[in-house]
């Protein structure tokens, strides 16, 4: 008897389910479903802005921790010190981030502050061998600037053949040309993630004054006034790439005014960001992601509203096509005969 109770029952089964299928029931969209309980997964790319270079604490107080905690989102931090756009663009096309462009929603990219900068002490460095007849490097220069106790009449010497004329306009130069070509290999970083993950929203910060500290200071002017044109020259190129796609926006963090590590009273020209710098960064991160975001809410919005409305005209369609179905017809009239049959079999089964 247990054995065809079980029988029936699942034949009525079987045939209230073969009904639903006839008939067009949909229970779920698992796909939605799916997406409903998905995070939000971010990955950060770029150099030591995007590490966290000298802060006490980067996995706290880096922009990258702030923005990521903000948006409730799974981080994954590439950022690499020293990192130019020239390197990052070659990195990228080896394909060796595809895993991770592949399944992330959004994008961050500090990137062509080195290349900047490196064009910035490169001419430094040719001012300087040529006065004096030395055979300094780059590094050389870097640790000066960044090391400025150790090294003030090195600066100070270096800051003089600087605020001439000739020194300011050929280091303006210098600084502008690289920021062309930087702009080139940054363009093809956003077209190689834009290949891989065309709906990934990108943000990519613009580049703010690392020593607008500066500018009041009349001995030290001439670095602010010469890198203030640079910047906004590089800022001005980088609105191209926005244009590359709708997903694509250019942060704009230079006018947000970020705060650096820069110090004159101990000769320090380190032009990080620091802790306050870093979340300024963070909250124009923010700010424009949830710009984007919400646009993009209210594009899929519109879209559903208009998928619904072709839902609703194809049910009815269905239905009434369904009216003059005789295989419909037939499958609705053994809805009750389902139901009467599992009745039998659960008062045989008592």
């Amino acid at each position: 008897m247990k054995k065809m109770t079980k029988r029936i029952l699942s034949v009525a089964v079987a045939m209230v389910f073969a009904v639903c299928m006839l008939t067009n029931v949909v229970f779920a969209d698992a796909n939605a479903l799916i997406a409903s309980l998905s995070s939000t997964t971010y990955l950060a790319l770029g150099d030591s802005i995007t590490a966290g270079y000298g802060l006490d604490d980067p996995d706290t107080e880096s922009f990258v921790s702030l923005f990521g905690d903000e948006i409730g989102a799974t981080t994954i931090n590439y950022g690499v010190s020293g990192l130019t756009a020239e390197t990052l663009a070659a990195t990228l096309a080896t394909g060796e981030y595809d895993t991770y462009l592949a399944m992330v929603d959004v994008v961050t990219i500090t990137i062509g502050g080195n290349d900047l900068m490196q064009a910035f002490y490169t001419y430094l460095l040719s001012l300087y061998n040529t006065a004096y007849g030395t055979e300094l490097t780059v590094t050389d220069v870097q640790t000066w600037f960044t090391d400025g106790v150790s090294y003030s009449t090195e600066i100070a010497t270096v800051l003089a053949l600087l605020t001439t004329d000739e020194g300011t306009a050929g280091a303006l130069s210098a600084v502008t040309e690289a920021a062309t070509t930087c702009l080139t290999n940054i363009q093809s970083i956003v077209t190689k993630i834009l290949e891989v993950n065309p709906d990934v929203v990108i943000l990519i910060a613009n580049q703010y004054n690392p020593y607008s500290i500066l500018s009041s200071l009349a001995s030290y002017s001439s670095i602010y006034t010469m890198f203030e044109s640079a910047v906004t020259a590089f800022n001005s190129l980088l609105t191209q790439v926005s244009a590359l796609a709708d997903n694509v926006i250019v942060v704009d963090v230079y006018s947000a005014g970020v705060e650096t590590n820069v110090n004159v009273l101990t000769m320090n020209f380190d032009f990080h960001p620091d802790a306050a710098g870093h979340e300024t960064i963070a909250a124009a991160m923010v700010a424009a992601y949830n710009t984007a975001t919400a646009s993009a809410d209210t594009e899929a919005e519109a879209a559903a509203e208009v998928e619904a409305t072709t839902e609703t005209e194809t049910e009815t369609a269905t239905a009434a096509e369904s009216s003059s179905n005789p295989t419909t017809g037939i499958a609705l009239s053994l809805i009750p005969m389902a139901i009467a049959m599992a009745g039998v079999a659960l008062s045989k089964k008592k």
